[in-house]
Formats: C-alpha cells, sequence, structure tokens
C-alpha cells in the first residue's frame, strides 16, 4: 500500500481553517485583570483625594491658628503701643501744664516786679516833684492881711506836713520839694526863688487826718499863724489835685 499516490483526503487536513474562540476559563481571567487595574486606579484617585484633602484642611487649620495668633499678637502690639503711647502724652501734658504754670507764674511775677517797679518810680516820681499828684489830702489858706507871716511859719508847716506823710505839696502853684527853700521877708515871700502872694493856699497830698492834727496841734502851725494876726483856714478833702511840677535844669 502506497500511501503518496492515494486519493483519499485527511479529514482533518481538508476541513477549513476556523477562528478559535476563547473559552469560559480564558475570559475570566481577563475580566479579574480589567477589575484589578480599575480598583487600583479608583483606589489610587480616591487616596490622591483624601490626602488633598487632607493638606486644604490642615493647611486651612494652620492658616486658622496663624491668623488668630497673629491678630493676638497685633493686639497685644497694639495694646502695648497705646499705652505708651498714653503715658508719652501724660507726660507730654504734665510738662506743658508745669510749663504754663511756670510761665503763668513768671508772668505774674514779672507783672507784679513790673508793677512795683511802676509804682516806686510813680513815688520817687511825686517826691521829686516831677510827676503830679492826686489823692485825698487837706488845703489851708492863710489870711495874711498886714503881712506879718515869716519864712519861718512857712517853712515849719512845710516840715509838719512832710512829717505827717505828705506826699506832694504845691505853695501858690510852686511845688516843694526836698531841695526846696523859703526866702524872702513877710509881705514879698519866696518859694525856690519864686514869689508868693497872700493869701497863701497850701495843698498837701496824704492822710487828711494825720496832716490836720499835725497843723493843729497846740503850739503848731495854725497856733503861730494866729501868733503873728493871720489866720489859717484847714479843709479836708478826698480829692486834690497838684499838677505842678519841678523843671529839670
Amino acid at each position: 500500500m502506497t500511501y503518496c499516490g492515494s486519493t483519499m483526503s485527511d479529514p482533518v487536513g481538508d476541513q477549513p481553517p476556523t477562528e478559535s474562540t476563547p473559552g469560559p476559563g480564558t475570559t475570566t481571567q481577563s475580566g479579574r485583570r480589567w477589575d484589578k487595574v480599575i480598583s487600583g486606579v479608583v483606589t489610587t484617585a480616591l487616596a490622591l483625594a483624601l490626602g488633598f484633602a487632607l493638606v486644604v484642611q490642615i493647611q486651612s487649620t494652620e492658616k486658622a491658628e496663624e491668623r488668630t495668633g497673629a491678630t493676638e499678637e497685633d493686639l497685644v502690639r497694639i495694646l502695648d503701643e497705646l499705652d505708651t503711647r498714653e503715658e508719652q502724652l501724660r507726660s507730654q501734658l504734665g510738662e506743658r501744664e508745669q510749663a504754663v504754670e511756670e510761665l503763668s507764674g513768671g508772668r505774674t511775677q514779672s507783672g507784679s516786679a513790673l508793677a512795683e517797679a511802676q509804682r516806686r518810680a510813680e513815688a520817687i516820681g511825686i517826691l521829686n516833684g516831677t510827676l503830679p499828684a492826686r489823692g485825698p489830702g487837706l488845703r489851708v489858706v492863710i489870711q495874711d492881711r498886714e503881712g506879718a507871716v515869716t519864712t519861718a511859719v512857712l517853712l515849719d508847716a512845710i516840715q509838719e506836713l512832710r512829717g505827717a506823710g505828705a506826699e506832694a505839696i504845691e505853695i501858690d502853684g510852686v511845688r516843694v520839694v526836698a531841695s526846696s527853700y523859703v526866702g524872702g521877708r513877710p509881705d514879698a515871700l519866696t518859694v525856690d526863688g519864686t514869689g508868693l502872694d497872700a493869701p497863701y493856699e497850701i495843698v498837701a497830698i496824704g492822710p487828711p487826718t494825720d496832716l490836720e492834727v499835725a497843723l493843729n496841734v497846740s503850739g503848731g502851725v495854725v497856733d503861730d499863724v494866729a501868733r503873728v494876726g493871720a489866720s489859717a483856714t484847714v479843709t479836708r478833702s478826698d480829692e486834690l489835685r497838684v499838677e505842678s511840677v519841678v523843671r529839670g535844669g
């Protein structure tokens, strides 16, 4: 038997090729692989999502804590600055109040000193006869019809008035000062070279009562005037003026 020339076909070799179809076991293994892949991806995604959320939450918490801490620090700093500023302002206020008090006191002292200096200057000017004077005092009018009043009588009158506190004296419009002198003769009397005419009018600024007592004392000026045959009238006044002044030169 020669098989080479045989015309009988091989049943298997004569069948057309067909596509292989996977069996049930192959399909199950592939699905499991995909399930693992999908599960891994989902797990990774969830892990990433949870991690991101955790990071965000942590960062938010840290920032909130930082903001809270910064706000407290700022408040403490602001309060410290306010306290410091308040102390500075109080100190400055105290310094300014002290300066105002010192300045006011200085002005008061300066004003008082100036007023005192002016008062003294005025008093000296009045005593020296360089300034007019006014105030309470006496007016004395000596009637001398016989021309019997002597220089001694006028000089005694001036000295008594000075001793009783007269600040300014004027006789017939002539200012009488410490350096003044009475001259002449009866019925031709002079003061500092200026002639006087009877009746002689004496104006004295000073305490009226004291001046009046000094002139009316027993054996005093009024008695002396009467002794020579003249008369003296003494009148107190609350307001008198001595306008005459001593001219320099």
